[in-house]
């Protein structure tokens, strides 16, 4: 794709699909545009006058040869304000022959795709080893992708500590080497670090049979003895997150906050040449909540593999836990200039990261005090309405994992179960309505969009385990097929995946040297305009909701990736491999 003022010339895709493909037994859809609609600040929908007719029929051709695969009609028009059309849906469910196709109408054809039941396996692969290429202070030589990286930041081995605390003289050297750089910047942060690794390992315990040891061919030197092992790569990679994080943790159990910089590196900066002093930053109860989870987790996961580890996990786990326990009130360590070169991670409340915390410490020990500590300390969790989880609010990770315990109350679990299940109803009643079936409502049209729809796909996905219903499962999907292509935009929101990927993500490795990594969920439409790229284009274009969108590097709230936004794929492919 050519380059614009905002970035890659953007795709002009009339016949919308997931440009990756479509499971032989699942429901499959394209999305036609046939018409703009009149929208204004408080638009209702109303649809603009249009003499030309609507097409009526749609086909599916073989990509090599041509051949008509499957016919059929469109459906009715349906109005969608959020992408600023009437589309209308072909629905080619009936076609489960594996291949290549296309799906044409009115001489309009879509990207290429593929019908396979192996069809998300290299997405789920790409995404996997992502956080492989990612890592800090190692060394990546990468035959797949073309990587060539010296370790980077290594002189987070002697970070210095930002400020006094009743263990450490402010400028103390801490060692605090590893870890996954966060985002498009080369900060290491404790929160969405805790909430990856949660998904990661919540998607392993549900689909064990998914991952396996050898399916990501990582690149050679990287985890050898955990790979000798046999650890599948999944795990491999999670591991090498969670040693970060226990580097992270005092000797009281808190844990601090984030590492890096006092000031932002340019954005074509190698890591080997940010070689400023690194600091760490920060303490908080949330953060040191989300970190004993992910522990409490990993001490369940690892057990079989790695015993001596699942244990230090465990008691990395007890020793956040009773730092919180000792510690009620919410806390968050702030000092000046801490913020200058890394994003801030801040939020007030903790309750639920706490709540999830105790939750997994019970499901792992099944000892009553975990219970105890939830019914004493947080039990407005129990009944908080069911969200998509984000490190901003893990409450919905700490519902399941208390309703999963075996130790839970009956009663407790039962409304749990009965509150996702309300959530799921409503969630797949809304996508069903939905012109692009998505499940995201105008106002989620924000920063890191692309994960949110993923995020709510997976609780739809969890609320399937409770009581099977295929709409649960078919909605789900549909986020997939969102992220993967079939966007109001045209773009696949996923780098490496699809016809049109994004090809100029926010990343510093990715642009100092000039390899593109595939599997990262960029942060996708986003109305609000929180960059000055793509505020400008805002402004001259006036996209609706979900067409508020740039591939451009400049774009940090629209093309930036985060950990935390590929994290919830891992649940939704893995449930999609076992259709």
């Amino acid at each position: 794709m050519s380059e614009s003022e905002f970035g890659s010339k953007r795709p002009d895709t009339v016949v919308r699909v997931n440009q990756v493909g479509y499971l032989p037994a699942a429901e499959k859809r394209a999305i036609v545009a046939v018409a703009d609609i009149e929208a204004s600040a408080d638009s209702d929908g109303t649809e603009a006058d249009s003499s030309e007719p609507d097409p009526e029929s749609f086909a599916v051709h073989a990509a090599d040869d041509g051949s008509v695969a499957f016919e059929g009609r469109l459906s009715e028009r349906i109005t969608d304000p959020d992408a600023g059309e009437v589309v209308r849906q072909a629905d080619f469910s009936g076609l489960s022959t594996p291949g290549e196709y296309v799906v044409e109408v009115d001489g309009e054809r879509s990207p290429a795709f593929r019908i396979g039941p192996d069809v998300y396996e290299d997405t789920l692969v790409d995404a996997a080893r992502l956080y492989t290429l990612k890592r800090s202070n190692t060394r990546i030589d990468d035959p797949m992708t073309g990587l060539d990286v010296e370790p980077g930041h290594t002189q987070d081995a002697a970070a210095s500590l930002f400020f006094d605390d009743e263990f450490h003289e402010s400028g103390e050297e801490l060692d605090v080497v590893g870890g996954w750089y966060d985002a498009g910047d080369y900060g290491k942060y404790v929160p969405p670090a805790a909430v990856t690794v949660g998904q990661m390992l919540l998607a392993y315990e549900r689909h064990p049979e998914t991952f396996e040891a050898g399916q990501c061919d990582l690149p050679p030197g990287v985890s050898e003895a955990d790979r000798a092992a046999g650890l599948p790569d999944l795990l491999v990679e999670a591991k090498f997150e969670l040693e970060w994080l226990a580097r992270m943790q005092r000797p009281d159990g808190a844990v601090y906050h984030k590492v890096a910089g006092e000031d932002w590196p340019s954005i074509d900066t190698l890591p080997v040449e940010d070689t400023r002093e690194r600091f760490v930053f920060g303490l908080s109860t949330y953060g040191t909540a989300m970190y004993a989870a992910a522990m409490a987790m990993a001490a369940r996961v690892y057990a079989d593999f790695d015993a001596a580890f699942a244990e230090r996990a465990l008691a990395n786990a007890r020793d956040a836990q009773s730092y919180l326990e000792s510690n009620p009130e919410p806390s968050f360590r702030f000092d000046e200039g801490q913020d200058g070169g890394s994003g801030p991670y801040r939020k007030d409340g903790d309750a639920g990261e706490r709540f999830w915390a105790a939750a997994e410490l019970l499901k792992t020990t099944g000892e009553e005090r975990y219970a105890d500590y939830l019914e004493a300390q947080v039990p407005e969790v129990f009944d908080r309405p069911v969200s998509p989880p984000v490190w901003s609010d893990a409450s919905a990770l700490g519902q399941w994992a208390y309703r999963s315990a075996g130790a839970a109350d009956p009663d407790r679990a039962a409304a749990i179960d009965d509150a996702f299940l309300a959530y799921a109803d409503d969630l797949s009643e809304a996508v069903a309505a939905d012109g692009h079936r998505v499940a995201l409502e105008t106002e989620d049209y924000h920063w890191a969009s692309s994960k949110l729809a993923v995020a709510k796909a997976d609780l739809l996905l969890l609320a399937n385990e409770i009581d099977p219903d295929e709409r649960y499962v078919e909605a789900a999907l549909d986020q997939v097929h969102y992220v993967l292509g079939r966007t109001p935009t045209g773009y696949s929101y996923v780098t490496g995946q699809g016809t049109y990927p994004p090809v100029n993500p926010h990343d510093r490795l990715v642009v100092s040297t000039g390899v593109g990594i595939p599997g990262m969920i960029v942060s996708g439409a986003n109305r609000n305009g929180d960059d000055a790229t793509l505020a400008a284009f805002i402004e001259a274009e006036s996209p609706p909701p979900a067409k508020a969108y740039v591939d451009a590097t400049a774009s940090y709230s629209a093309n930036e990736w985060a950990i935390d936004y590929t994290a919830p794929l891992f649940l939704a492919l893995a449930a999609a491999s076992e259709r």
